[in-house]
């Protein structure tokens, strides 16, 4: 009989402690999400920044007002060869745009004249008009535009027109 007892205690300990193991909290069904491995962000190309091979850019300088707002200064940059009048352009207006005076706009160039029309577009719901710019503003836009286009030797630009939907602008 004390060789069952002895059997029997090391069993019944074995069969509890299985028995112990196996118990957990009842499951509640969850949804889980697939592990998938995060991917990286597609980046879309901004047509102005494509890539260039050195071979087809030009270096170009471009003018902005300084500080003081006395000044037009002079910055090198370097553009795309095929369009390089509409990308010295663009890049001058990237420095004044601002959300209550967006701009839009269209440039034509008249080569045998030698001169360029830049037609601005306000939208009606815009906040401010050409004429409630200030002095420095005005520098800013047109003169460095005007400075942009007419000292770049390649261009052999003289004359810059503002118009805004074809009708001259005065200020």
């Amino acid at each position: 009989m004390k060789t069952f007892q002895q059997f029997l205690a090391p069993y019944l300990v074995g069969v509890t402690i299985l028995g112990l193991s196996s118990c957990s909290s009842p499951s509640v069904d969850t949804p889980t999400q697939p592990s998938i491995p995060p991917q990286p962000p597609i980046a879309t190309p901004d047509p102005q920044k494509q890539a260039v091979s050195p071979a087809n850019t030009i270096p170009i300088t471009i003018y902005q007002v300084d500080s003081q707002c006395s000044e037009l200064v002079p910055r090198q940059i370097t553009v795309p060869k095929e369009k390089a009048l509409e990308t010295a352009i663009a890049e001058v207006l990237n420095q004044q745009s601002s959300s209550d005076f967006p701009l839009s706009y269209r440039v034509n160039l008249d080569s045998e004249q030698q001169i360029v029309t830049i037609d601005f577009r306000v939208p009606t719901t815009a906040e401010r008009t050409f004429n409630s710019l200030s002095s420095c503003e005005q520098l800013a836009l047109f003169g460095s535009l005007r400075q942009t286009l007419t000292n770049n030797p390649n261009w052999q630009i003289n004359q810059v027109i503002f118009t805004e939907q074809g009708e001259e602008i005065a200020l």
